[in-house]
């Protein structure tokens, strides 16, 4: 339409003399028609544009702009089991996921299980190039993994990384993924909630998922949850098959502390304080007779651990009970670096924050006395 009246406008300009020799004779002239015309046409077009832009609010703005930005970093992961026969190759297993960059290095995160067991793995980028890559590390009891091109790969730029332990129910969040292979759907939705406990997760994050009713299909897996500026504050994980609007997503904090375990060994550093127990939950405690009803129940010390040296006491009688025997006696664990005991992936968590040479400060209870304690975290290679 521009070129056409752009195309009249010249036409009018060369024909500027003629108008003026019909003016005597003509009350309403061609030309002046036809400008007319022509302006009514770009008024047209510009108050469709007006009113298309007017049409989207700001908010609706705003999303589109971090999916248009976002979607440029993030992968689909095409992951397959290849066994090779004589002459042959031929795929056992496949897996396909979501995955996005999130460092300058190219280096891209994705959820563990879409790789798990998977031993020739390709990234689809948004140019539609695929490319192999390499596993970097991994954290299976994140649901976690690093990956890296196998070659340099130009314009990979990172998505930015907030801050998921700020989150609030009702923040609004965008899922970009590869949802049922369908490359770069996208989902809209808000928090629903948050340190969610979810059973057929790792221990660490059993209790610490984020809930949205953002759709989560599969094919999401590994794949950002981002904010409304577009940063990355959590991690596509999980849906529910049997609900409508819930799927969870791992806090983006986890990977933050994480990767440069993953990248300077391939794993996060996990320190191995030497004991090991069970929950303690009230109908334990009424069962058994505890002195709380909730902790955590020492059952096994081993002998020159970290535990043992601070001083921590095992249990000294089995209760057998169905499938759930008890090591009854030891100490029970009531709070941790200052914070009341809540479940055993509380400790795990405390535990990826820390590094070798740290200390963890833990009260217990010892029958009717409760007693602090100091365990020292041993290097990185002790075993036990």
């Amino acid at each position: 339409c521009l070129k056409v009246m752009e195309e009249g406008l010249a036409d009018l300009g060369a024909s500027k003399g003629t108008w003026q020799a019909r003016r005597a004779n003509q009350s309403a002239p061609k030309g002046a028609s036809a400008l007319v015309l022509l302006t009514a046409l770009w008024l047209a077009l510009t108050s469709s544009a007006t009113a298309q832009t007017a049409a989207m609010s700001p908010d609706e703005q705003r999303t589109v702009d971090v999916v248009r930005i976002a979607s440029a970093s993030v992968v689909h992961i095409d992951a397959q089991n290849v066994v090779e026969a004589a002459f042959d190759k031929h795929s056992i297993q496949a897996s396909t996921g979501t995955g996005f960059v999130s460092d300058r290095e190219g280096r891209m995160l994705t959820a563990f299980h879409v790789i798990k067991d998977m031993n020739q793995i390709d990234v689809i980028l948004a140019n539609g190039k695929r490319v192999s890559v390499r596993v970097v590390g991994t954290a299976p009891q994140l649901d976690l993994a690093l990956l890296q091109p196998n070659q340099p790969v130009d314009d990979l730029r990172p998505l930015p990384f907030g801050d998921s332990d700020s989150l609030q129910p009702g923040q609004k969040v965008i899922v970009i993924g590869d949802a049922l292979g369908l490359h770069n759907t996208v989902t809209v939705g808000v928090v629903s909630g948050v340190g969610r406990r979810l059973s057929e997760v790792p221990t660490e994050i059993q209790d610490a998922m984020i809930q949205t009713d953002a759709a989560v299909n599969p094919g999401n897996s590994g794949g950002p949850l981002l904010n409304s500026a577009g940063q990355v504050i959590g991690i596509a994980d999980a849906n529910a098959p049997s609900a409508q609007n819930l799927g969870f997503a791992i806090p983006i904090n986890f990977a933050r502390r994480i990767i440069p375990d993953l990248i300077a060994m391939g794993h996060p550093y996990r320190p191995q304080l030497g004991f090991s127990g069970s929950e303690i939950t009230p109908t334990i405690a009424r069962l058994y007779g505890l002195p709380v009803d909730h902790g955590f129940l020492v059952e096994e010390v081993l002998p020159g651990s970290p535990a043992a040296l601070a001083g921590l006491k095992s249990g000294d009688r089995i209760v057998v009970l169905g499938d759930a025997p008890h090591v009854l006696g030891g100490d029970i664990i009531i709070a941790a670096n200052d914070q009341p005991f809540s479940s055993p992936s509380q400790l795990a968590r405390l535990l990826l924050k820390l590094t070798p040479g740290d200390t963890l400060r833990i009260k217990v209870q010892r029958r009717s006395e409760t007693v602090e304690m100091t365990i020292s975290l041993a290097p990185m290679n002790m075993q036990f």
